[in-house]
């Protein structure tokens, strides 16, 4: 509702352009907010699995403190660099405050598999979100335009944290057993062993958040198009994709504390990773195959106009992203499970290099398509790289990888994006550089799928030969 009712609502209001503003200042307070997680939420919940308890309360709430110094400094120079809006940023800065008071409590409850208490709170931001911006959408006529609509927007959002913050008080401190303080042991290891162990999920979750959430920000930069338009248009693809990756994200959630617990018991979980990923595998081909194939008519159904073919692109690479960035929330989880941060943390660098170095070159020639094109080939070196050292794990469960009736579907979706990226190559032309987007197109997806076989093919030699 929140995504595919009122975000669209108010991105048809508002217009192209100025959403694409909003979309700018809303992603880059993303792009910095991962200081105020910094990768401690997983941290916790891994540890709360393993041991049921959660180490170094007071710590953590110190070392939260200086990350969210630090974040409110960086977002201070950044905006000042790039000549945001501050009464935009401002709105931003609070909700990525509260957002991350939230995710603290979430992060417990998970931990001591109290799904049904973190779902409700996963949502009850949200809730009120959706009936403050109705009100003014629906009841107030003229609120949503211009920079009056986007502050109105956030405001709503704000009400939303706040309440949601209330309620996860309310669970932590009244129902029982799940007090964060109450009987938590007290461990004598040194601030410098512990922050050697924690570093690894600062770094980690800092470089995937850059590769994640620069899109927009390079677009609005380097486009050769109105970059706050060109930014529009992606927010209108990125909005479904969202909306798909809801799913996969509440889904690792729970996997979490489920491989952290196995794995602390020396246990298999093999059925659990790959039910995960077939799963997840048979969303995403379903989901790519109905925007390949009815792209420009949800657009048009969505944002009432008839769609520029670019959005049509932009769409459906995002929506065929969703495959590779859902399989990361498994085998990415598993590996943070396992407990190789810095292993992945390699890996997010090498995708944060590979995201900015492909926007540098794709943007300026294709604007947001080529940023949409980009996204699909990072998350793609990135979940093969997860999956080359999950893979290496005596509890992974290999064998269980593929059966022959998800390769030979797999298979067909690859013929059937080829047969569409032939079939619409002629209609292109309307794009920046007509003449080089089929080079860049196949070579990219070349890319993705040789690496792919070839990180694949050598496991599996190491395992048969």
């Amino acid at each position: 509702m929140w995504i595919l009712w009122i975000e669209r609502t108010v991105q048809v209001q508002l217009g192209n352009e100025w959403y694409g503003n909003y979309f700018v200042h809303f992603n880059t307070g993303l792009l910095f907010a991962v200081l105020l997680d910094a990768g401690l939420n997983s941290y916790i919940a891994r540890e709360v699995a393993a041991s049921g308890r959660m180490k170094h309360p007071q710590r953590m709430l110190v070392f939260r403190l200086i990350l969210g110094a630090i974040y409110i400094l960086l977002i201070g120079i950044f905006s000042w660099k790039q000549n945001l809006d501050w009464r935009i940023l401002g709105f931003v800065v609070l909700n990525q405050i509260l957002a991350s008071l939230v995710l603290i409590q979430r992060s417990v409850l998970q931990g001591r598999h109290l799904f049904v208490s973190d779902g409700f709170l996963s949502v009850a931001d949200r809730f009120v979100a959706i009936l403050v911006s109705a009100w003014f959408l629906f009841g107030s006529a003229g609120s949503f335009n211009g920079l009056n609509g986007i502050v109105v927007f956030l405001t709503a959002q704000t009400a939303g944290y706040a309440f949601a913050l209330l309620t996860g008080v309310y669970f932590l401190k009244f129902k029982k057993n799940v007090s964060v303080l109450a009987n938590e042991a007290v461990d004598e290891t040194s601030w410098m062993d512990w922050f050697s162990e924690v570093k690894w999920y600062v770094m980690m979750a800092l470089f995937m958040s850059v590769f994640t959430r620069i899109d927009a920000l390079m677009i609005r930069n380097y486009s050769s198009d109105n970059g706050l338009v060109q930014a529009g248009l992606y927010a209108q693809g990125y909005r479904l994709l969202d909306a798909a990756l809801i799913f996969s994200t509440l889904l690792s959630t729970q996997l979490l504390p489920l491989f952290s617990q196995k794995l602390s018991r020396k246990e298999n979980a093999g059925t659990l990773v790959w039910g995960s990923f077939r799963l997840v595998l048979w969303v995403g081909l379903s989901a790519s195959v109905v925007a390949f194939t009815y792209g420009d008519w949800i657009l048009k159904l969505l944002y009432k106009e008839d769609t520029r073919e670019v959005s049509y692109w932009i769409f459906s690479f995002l929506m065929t992203s969703f495959i590779p960035m859902a399989a990361i929330h498994v085998f990415g989880t598993f590996v943070t499970a396992m407990g190789k941060l810095n292993w992945l943390t390699g890996a997010a660098l090498l995708g944060m290099a590979v995201n900015a170095s492909f926007n540098f070159w794709l943007v300026p020639k294709l604007g947001a398509a080529g940023a949409a094109l980009v996204c699909l080939l990072t998350q793609s070196v990135f979940v093969a790289l997860c999956f080359r050292l999950a893979l290496k794990s005596d509890y992974f469960g290999w064998r269980r990888a593929f059966t022959v009736k998800t390769l030979v579907v797999f298979s067909g979706f690859i013929l059937f994006v080829s047969k569409f990226l032939q079939k619409r190559s002629v209609d292109i032309t309307v794009l920046n550089d007509a003449a080089d987007l089929g080079g860049d197109v196949w070579m990219v997806l070349t890319f993705v799928v040789l690496m792919g076989i070839t990180l694949f093919w050598e496991e599996i030699k190491k395992r048969i030969i």
